[in-house]
């Protein structure tokens, strides 16, 4: 995976407006207006909204144009990026960079994909590379990954980007009732070099 190095910047902050990051076979990229059909066909999904506490459930067109321009107009330091399949230019998911957490106090990381893209590494590719712009790319010294403790697909993941349990919690989502437990995971300068040199 790589950054291109024409767009490639130093910040101390996550938002950098216009970054966009390739891996082999995905380009991550600023969402646009236009992308809003395609994030709400993939997020109006049942087994994708239930591993996500961010988003409403049912997800229309609208919630995902809402969300696009406010993230645009944003001046929170977050990145946020769409996940598309570098050959065929399809977005297959959302992932971003965000400032930090309300409640843990860390920058923090999220990432989803459509469900007729699991299973093709996608989300590690994406993951490790927002990993890396991120340490790369500013001071910050630990980066937040949560993830329901359901979801032993994106645990993986997280692994693989270095990610070493941290503490456990409770949230809820649109689509499950009740309390959901969440665990917490936290990636380093350290635990990452030491992902990548694995």
């Amino acid at each position: 995976m790589s950054n291109d190095p024409e767009t490639a910047a130093q910040s101390d902050e996550l938002g950098i407006v216009g970054e966009v990051l390739t891996t082999p076979n995905l380009i991550l990229r600023p969402l646009k207006a236009g992308d809003a059909s395609d994030v709400a066909r993939l997020a109006n999904n049942y087994k994708v909204a239930s591993m996500l506490t961010s988003i409403p459930y049912p997800y229309y067109e609208a919630d995902a144009l809402q969300f696009i321009e406010q993230r645009a107009t944003s001046t929170d330091k977050s990145s946020v990026f769409a996940i598309v399949e570098a050959d065929s230019g399809i977005l297959v998911g959302v992932c971003g960079l965000h400032a930090n957490h309300e409640q843990l106090d860390l920058p923090y990381m999220g990432y989803w994909l459509g469900e007729a893209h699991w299973g093709k590494g996608y989300a590690t590719e994406a993951a490790r590379a927002l990993v890396d712009f991120f340490f790369k790319a500013g001071s910050h010294d630990e980066l937040l990954v949560s993830v329901l403790a359901n979801n032993v697909a994106s645990r993986r993941v997280i692994e693989k980007c270095g990610g070493r349990f941290w503490k456990s919690g409770v949230t809820t989502t649109t689509a499950l009732e009740g309390e959901q437990k969440i665990d917490h995971f936290r990636i380093t300068r350290e635990s990452w070099m030491g992902a990548v040199a694995a």
